[in-house]
């Protein structure tokens, strides 16, 4: 009998350590599981503040385009800037008045910090590129669309030309091929066979299906090669009347204009900070949101154009990227 008990009590034990053991084993996957959950939650919630600040840093940036200026330039030491003249002097002053001669007159332009703005619990940065400093596919002529590929690495003038002259010859209305271009005829001989667009190029990548571009050119070597540098850095898919010479970069300048023409740009942009009053309308804004205490950030990237001025100003937005991934 006291061996029947004796087995018993052991079953018990046994029974109550396997409940406890399963107990345990709930607690710990329960635990584990609301770990998982207030991770997301606070995932999420840092997400949609970081998302919200980009956005602000994009509302910061349209406070500065909507603005009635002079002219938009690339200054070596503050970046992106824009600015307007001094008042002029009054052709008859009054009596005891001193006027300053108009070739005394200067430029003025706003200094702004566009990194790391504090806003709530997170700051912004966002950036200011310029579109009219960049050569518009849709409208460049063969010799600029030759120089540009020369200076990215296409040295053969054969390749130049074949590149050049199918680019041209996607984008006219007509089904007749330049000397080297390309049109349906050559596109439906490829796998899969296509046929050639006939319009405006929409987007870069588009490229790719032209005849003679590849990747590389395109977007550059890698940098152990160093072939290509990509034409992709130097081209925009948006159509304006002229390039704004204070915005564009030296090798866009050294493409466009004579060499002399050139210097006397950059020489004029490194003392003044501008070249020219000109003015651009087509701007790419990247704005990205952090959050304080926090590696979760949200980037968003977008090209507006300004039509109109004064308080007819407006501004339209072409692209919108929500989650720009790699900047």
């Amino acid at each position: 009998m006291k061996r029947l008990n004796s087995n018993q009590n052991g079953i018990a034990l046994m029974i109550v350590l396997w409940v406890l053991v399963l107990l345990i084993a709930l607690a710990t996957e329960f635990a584990f599981s609301m770990k998982m959950e207030v991770n997301t939650t606070r995932n999420y919630k840092e997400d949609t503040e970081s998302y919200y600040l980009a956005k602000a840093g994009i509302n910061l940036a349209l406070a500065e385009l909507i603005k009635n200026v002079r002219f938009h330039s690339i200054h070596e030491e503050y970046g992106w800037i824009m600015g307007s003249l001094a008042p002029a002097p009054e052709a008859n002053p009054a009596p005891g008045i001193e006027t300053v001669p108009q070739e005394e007159a200067t430029q003025e332009f706003d200094i702004v910090n566009r990194t790391d703005i504090e806003l709530e619990n997170g700051t912004i940065t966002y950036t200011i590129r310029d579109e009219n400093g960049k050569i518009s596919i849709n409208s460049a002529s063969k010799d600029s669309l030759n120089k540009l590929l020369a200076y990215s690495g296409v040295e053969k003038k054969v390749d130049q030309d074949t590149i050049s002259d199918s680019i041209l010859d996607w984008i006219d209305t007509n089904e007749t091929h330049r000397l080297n271009g390309a049109e349906d005829d050559y596109y439906r001989k490829q796998n899969p066979p296509y046929i050639a667009k006939n319009g405006k190029i929409e987007t870069l990548s588009e490229l790719l299906k032209i005849r003679g571009i590849t990747e590389e050119i395109l977007y550059g070597s890698p940098e152990e090669d160093g072939e290509y540098k990509g034409i992709a850095q130097f081209l925009t898919v948006y159509t304006f009347s002229s390039i704004n010479p204070n915005t564009a970069t030296e090798e866009i300048l050294s493409i466009l204009y004579s060499p002399e023409q050139a210097e006397v740009i950059l020489n004029n942009r490194a003392e003044k900070g501008y070249h020219s009053n000109s003015l651009s309308t087509l701007f790419r804004v990247t704005a990205t949101g952090k959050v304080f205490g926090s590696r979760t950030e949200h980037t968003l990237e977008t090209v507006f154009e300004k039509t109109g001025s004064g308080d007819n100003t407006n501004m339209v937005t072409h692209y919108w990227n929500d989650n720009v991934l790699d900047l």
